[in-house]
C-alpha cells in the first residue's frame, strides 16, 4: 500500500486565467509545452475558483472549504487551527512535503498556510531589486530626508496615479532591467528538481506557487514582444500603466492600445512559465516513478486585463478572474485523460486526494471527490473589496460603486452574480456569451421562466446566507482598521507584486 501512494506535484501560475492557455483554445500559443504534454493530462476545461485572489483561493486549495468559511481574507491573519492542510494530512501519512514558491508572502508563515510543508525554499531576492533599493535609501539619507518603509509607504492612490501617468526614463530603464531575471521560477524550478531526487525514496508531495504571471508583468526580454500585435510592436511598452489602483479608481485612463499591450505581455508571461513546465516534465518525465505521479497545473485566480473597466484581480467575480486551468496528469492507475467538461473547483483538490489515497476526508471539506462525484454547480465569493490601508486612502469613497460583497454562482453553461449594497443582479448565458457582456435580467426584466435560470437563482438565494455573514463578520474586522504586524520580507514582498511601492 505505502509503496503506491502517488507522488503529488502542484504549480499553482499566480493570476493566469484559463482563456489564455493555447492548450484552453487560445489563438496564440502561449503553451505549447503542455499541449506536447496533452495526451498524457486530463484537460479540465470548466474549473472555477472559490475566491478572486490569493490568500482566500489558495486557502479553499489547501482546506477544501469557501472563503464564507475559512474567513481568511486580512493581511496579517493567521488561518484557525480548527482546519487542517492537505500538507499536514500528507505529512501525517509520510509524505515528504515541501513547498517551493516565488515571492508570494500569503502562501507562507504569514498566513499559517505553510503548515505540514516540512521544507520550504524561496528564491533569494532579485539582486538588481535589491541594489536598487539601497541606491534610493541612500540617496534619501544625504538628501537628509528619511524613505518611507513602512506598510502604508506609496499608498497614497494620487501619488500612484502621478507615478502611472509619467512613465519616467528611469522607470523605464528599471523596466528594461526586469528582462533579464525573473521573479524565481527558474531558481524554484532547479530546487524541485533537487527534492524530487532527494526523497526518492518516499512519496513526495511538492507545492509550487510561482509568480511571473502576476502584475506587474515583465516577460524575459526573448518573450517582451513576441504576443504583442504587429502595429503595436515597437511601441514603449514601459510606457503602458500597470497599475490596477489608480485605473480602477478612475484616476488613470486607459485606451484599447494599452490593454493589447497588456494582454501581449501577459501572454510572454504564460509562454515563459510554459517554457519551464515543460522543462521540469521533461526532466520527470524520464523517472521510473513518473507513471505513479500527480501532476496539477493550475491558478489560484486569473486577471482582468480591461474588460468590465477591471484592471488586475478585485472587485468582479467575472470569468476572467474566476476560470482557471486545471490541467492534470493522473497516476496510471487512474488512468484519466483528453478534455474533460465536468465543473471543478480548486475546494474540490483536498477531498479527491483523500479519495484517491483511500483516507477519510476531514468534516471541513466542502468539496466534492470529482474522480466519482460529479459537481453540479460551482460558488465563488468575494468577501474584501478593500483592504485596511484602501480604507485609510478612502478608496472606497472614490469608487463607491465597488464597496460591495459579490456571489457568482455558476453552471457549466450559465451564471449568475448578486451584490451585497443591492447592485442588480446578473444572469449569463456563457454558451453564447462567454464573456459575460449581456445580462439577461437587464434585458428581459426579470428572471427567466427556464428550468436552468431557476436552478441557478435557487442555489443562490439558499447560498446568500452564509455569504452575507461572512461579508458582515469581515466588515467589522476591518472597520476595526487594525491590520496585523508584518515583517520588513513581507512588506517587501507585497512591494515586490506592486501592492506596495
Amino acid at each position: 500500500m505505502t509503496d503506491q501512494r502517488p507522488n503529488i506535484l502542484i504549480i499553482v501560475l499566480d493570476a493566469a486565467r484559463a482563456e489564455n492557455f493555447s492548450i484552453y483554445g487560445y489563438d496564440l500559443p502561449t503553451t505549447p509545452n503542455l499541449e506536447r504534454f496533452a495526451e498524457r493530462f486530463a484537460v479540465y476545461r470548466n474549473c472555477i475558483s472559490a475566491a478572486i485572489w490569493t490568500l482566500p483561493s489558495t486557502t479553499g486549495l489547501f482546506t477544501g472549504t469557501y472563503p464564507s468559511t475559512h474567513q481568511l481574507e486580512i493581511d496579517g491573519e493567521r488561518l484557525s487551527r480548527r482546519f487542517t492542510t492537505l500538507a499536514e494530512r500528507l505529512s501525517e501519512l509520510g509524505y515528504a512535503t515541501a513547498k517551493v514558491t516565488g515571492l508570494v508572502p500569503y502562501v507562507s508563515d504569514f498566513s499559517g498556510l505553510d503548515r505540514g510543508f516540512s521544507r520550504c525554499f524561496e528564491p533569494p531576492p532579485n539582486a538588481m531589486r535589491a541594489a536598487w533599493r539601497r541606491l534610493q535609501r541612500r540617496a534619501a539619507r544625504r538628501g537628509g530626508r528619511e524613505r518611507r518603509e513602512g506598510i502604508d509607504a506609496g499608498l497614497d492612490i494620487k501619488a500612484e496615479a502621478d507615478t502611472a501617468r509619467r512613465r519616467t526614463l528611469k522607470h523605464r530603464f528599471r523596466y528594461w532591467l526586469t528582462g533579464f531575471s525573473d521573479a524565481g521560477a527558474d531558481a524554484c524550478m532547479d530546487h524541485a528538481r533537487e527534492l524530487w531526487r532527494r526523497f526518492e525514496d518516499r512519496p513526495r508531495f511538492i507545492y509550487m506557487h510561482l509568480q511571473e504571471t502576476h502584475a506587474e508583468y515583465r516577460p524575459p526580454h526573448r518573450f517582451r514582444r513576441r504576443f504583442l500585435p504587429d502595429a503595436l510592436r515597437y511601441r514603449n511598452v514601459a510606457a503602458v500603466n500597470q497599475r490596477p489602483n489608480p485605473h480602477d479608481l478612475g484616476l488613470v485612463k486607459m485606451n484599447g492600445d494599452d490593454y493589447a499591450i497588456l494582454t501581449g505581455l501577459y501572454d510572454g508571461c504564460i509562454a515563459y512559465l510554459d517554457e519551464q513546465i515543460g522543462e521540469l516534465l521533461d526532466d520527470l518525465s524520464t523517472r521510473p516513478d513518473f507513471d505513479n505521479t500527480f501532476v496539477l497545473i493550475t491558478a489560484d485566480h486569473g486577471d482582468c486585463l480591461g474588460r468590465h473597466g477591471i484592471l488586475g484581480h478585485q472587485f468582479v467575480c467575472y470569468d476572467e478572474l474566476l476560470r482557471i486551468p486545471w490541467v492534470v496528469k493522473w497516476p496510471r492507475s487512474v488512468g484519466i485523460t483528453g478534455e474533460q467538461s465536468n465543473l471543478v473547483q480548486n475546494v474540490d483538490l483536498f477531498p479527491t486526494f483523500c479519495a484517491l489515497l483511500g483516507i477519510e476526508r476531514p468534516a471541513q471539506c466542502e468539496g466534492i471527490d470529482f474522480l466519482s462525484q460529479q459537481r453540479d454547480l460551482a460558488y465563488a465569493e468575494l468577501l474584501k473589496p478593500f483592504g485596511v490601508s484602501g480604507i485609510r486612502e478612502g478608496h472606497h469613497r472614490m469608487a463607491p460603486q465597488y464597496d460591495r460583497g459579490v456571489l457568482a454562482v455558476r453552471s457549466v453553461t450559465h451564471k449568475c452574480i448578486t451584490y451585497s449594497n443591492g447592485s442588480p443582479e446578473e444572469l449569463y448565458d456563457l454558451a453564447a456569451d462567454p464573456r459575460e457582456e449581456h445580462n439577461l435580467l437587464e434585458t428581459a426584466g426579470r428572471w427567466p421562466d427556464d428550468a436552468e435560470a431557476q436552478r441557478l437563482c435557487a442555489a443562490m438565494e439558499a447560498w446568500k446566507p452564509r455569504w452575507r455573514r461572512a461579508w458582515e463578520q469581515v466588515q467589522q474586522a476591518l472597520a476595526g482598521g487594525d491590520e496585523a504586524e508584518m515583517s520588513p520580507v513581507v512588506e517587501e514582498r507585497l512591494r515586490a507584486l506592486g501592492y506596495l511601492d
